[in-house]
């Protein structure tokens, strides 16, 4: 439940906080005194868009914080910790709008997306708006409602996801088919591509290695001589070994007389024996290098083979034989669409009972939920005026499948005795919509699972004796749940285990908006104001006080 919301330089206000008990709470206030803001305050908070115009005028930001109270609510937590946002099984939730229109969410401290607000919201609060009766005319709000009165998510999800993967398979089956048009010409341009490359048949790394073998075999009468003076460098006739050799032996001579010449001696040793080697690896080498004319040919046509089939397709030589794949892949999978064209045709119609299945699933579902709101509204619509109302939820054939199912519905509604039922937009006038919408919303309300739900002015057009069977019914849904009820009718607000007045204060030639929670006496003045008129009588005032006592006695 929502415990606590703070308020910093929001519109009017400059400072406030809020604590929110359980039950019933009412907000009453004057015509202007800033009861929307609060709403606007908390809609911030649970991540709907921002208007800097909000932020208090002369400051730079206002912060709005509500804190809820998540104990018993096991799916807020385990979606707090899925998202890495939970915090000593905690929930609060923070938003701030600066006055150049940047906006910063948090949850538990840590930053999130707006998105994130709004997905964590909805398992927290439901705001019932005033002009919610007015949507009732949209046959989608009124499935909507239907289905949030029925509770059956799981049969939801089933029908959307078998909806999905039929979808997805008449996609490709559409795809596929289009590319039909075009298959045959596609086919012989491969066919002809694939005949050049299995012609030229590129092989993995070859190119590389033909060039290396191009390069040595064209300059192999250099390489030869090169390799042979060194060669001769090293080990002929007056070479680098030979000298070596001759270094050795004159310092042999005296190295009994200078023994700090044993060092020298052995690194002239190792130098010798490292020249020898050098020089059997190049002789080595001058063996391998061959003169071959015919193989430098062969190698030259080979390359040039490749180059042109690299050049035609606009490719480097070394991607050639990942064209060859592409193309046996392109060709292979055209040669088979005939044949997966009929296997995706069974795979739709299997996907198509599977959704079919799970829509009838979810239309009996419906139907069930339609005779029961259905009888839950029209008791309700009795007592608040309509005493012949009636009203009744028809769950029809749709002649489209939606990822909802298969189902349309219709509210229809008479308000007078043997007047059949119509559509409601055909006979309900706006006193009667706004009393009818208040009974769906009430009748829903007690079967929501949300801990919180606020009703922002949806008494506008009722009064009297209807306006305190509002109230009562208010007072029962607070039993089970925490509920706020934004109004102007004292019989409702009477009815309110807490009521906190809103209301405008000028000092210093400055506007702000106060909250304050009403005690016993100070709730009788604020009912007679809502009962008087210009001037509070004491009449009015022992009404008032009646109604307070009457109301609270049913707690």
């Amino acid at each position: 439940m929502l415990q606590e919301l703070s308020i910093q330089n929001l519109a009017l206000i400059e400072k406030l906080q809020l604590n929110f008990d359980t039950g019933f709470t009412t907000l009453t206030g004057e015509t202007g005194a800033g009861k929307s803001i609060l709403l606007d305050a908390l809609g911030l908070a649970l991540g709907e868009r921002a208007d800097s115009s909000l932020v208090r005028h002369g400051t730079l930001k206002a912060d709005i914080t509500a804190d809820f109270d998540i104990t018993n609510l096991p799916q807020v937590q385990a979606w707090l910790a899925e998202n890495e946002l939970d915090e000593d099984n905690e929930c609060l939730l923070r938003r701030t709008l600066t006055s150049e229109g940047r906006s910063k969410a948090y949850i538990n401290g840590l930053p999130a997306s707006v998105s994130q607000l709004k997905m964590l919201s909805s398992l927290l609060i439901d705001i019932h708006g005033q002009h919610e009766h007015q949507s009732l005319m949209h046959t989608s709000k009124q499935l909507e409602l239907l289905d949030a009165y029925a509770q059956h998510d799981a049969l939801l999800n089933e029908t959307e996801k078998a909806y999905q993967a039929w979808q997805k398979l008449n996609q490709e089956y559409q795809t596929l088919l289009n590319d039909q048009t075009d298959r045959q010409s596609k086919i012989e341009l491969l066919s002809f591509q694939q005949q050049e490359f299995d012609k030229v048949q590129p092989q993995a790394d070859e190119f590389e290695a033909l060039s290396e073998e191009q390069n040595s075999l064209s300059h192999a009468n250099e390489i030869k001589q090169s390799v042979f003076t060194a060669y001769d460098i090293l080990e002929g006739d007056g070479g680098v070994t030979e000298k070596l050799s001759h270094a050795i032996s004159e310092l042999e001579k005296v190295s009994e007389f200078s023994p700090q010449l044993s060092d020298v001696l052995q690194q002239l040793n190792s130098i010798q024996i490292e020249c020898q080697e050098v020089a059997d690896d190049i002789q080595s080498q001058n063996h391998q290098v061959e003169l071959d004319p015919e193989r430098l040919q062969v190698v030259d046509e080979r390359l040039s083979e490749l180059f042109g089939l690299a050049k035609k397709y606009q490719l480097d030589p070394e991607n050639l034989i990942n064209k060859h794949q592409e193309i046996q892949a392109s060709l292979a999978g055209l040669m088979q669409s005939g044949e997966s064209l009929e296997q995706l045709k069974q795979n739709i119609d299997q996907a198509w009972s599977e959704f079919n299945q799970a829509a009838e699933a979810l239309t009996a579902s419906r139907q069930k939920a339609a005779s029961q709101l259905s009888q839950t509204v029209t008791e309700t619509m009795q007592t608040l005026g309509m005493e012949n109302g009636q009203f009744a939820i028809d769950v029809l054939a749709s002649d489209k499948a939606t990822r909802l199912g298969l189902d349309s519905t219709q509210f229809k509604v008479t308000a007078n005795k043997g007047q059949p039922l119509q559509p409601l937009a055909k006979v309900a006038s706006g006193g009667e919509l706004s009393r009818i919408s208040l009974a769906i919303q009430v009748a829903s309300a007690e079967v929501a699972s949300l801990p919180s739900m606020i009703f922002d002015e949806v008494d506008v057009g009722i009064g009297g004796g209807i306006a305190e069977v509002v109230g009562q019914k208010m007072q029962q849904l607070g039993r089970h749940r925490q509920i706020f009820s934004i109004t102007h009718l004292a019989q409702v607000a009477a009815y309110g285990d807490q009521q906190l007045n809103i209301s405008k204060q000028t000092q210093n030639d400055q506007t702000t908006t106060q909250v304050i929670a009403l005690q016993t006496e100070e709730r009788v003045q604020e009912l007679a104001r809502m009962l008087g008129g210009m001037k509070i009588t004491e009449q009015t005032l022992k009404h008032a006080e009646e109604m307070l006592q009457t109301a609270q006695s049913n707690r």
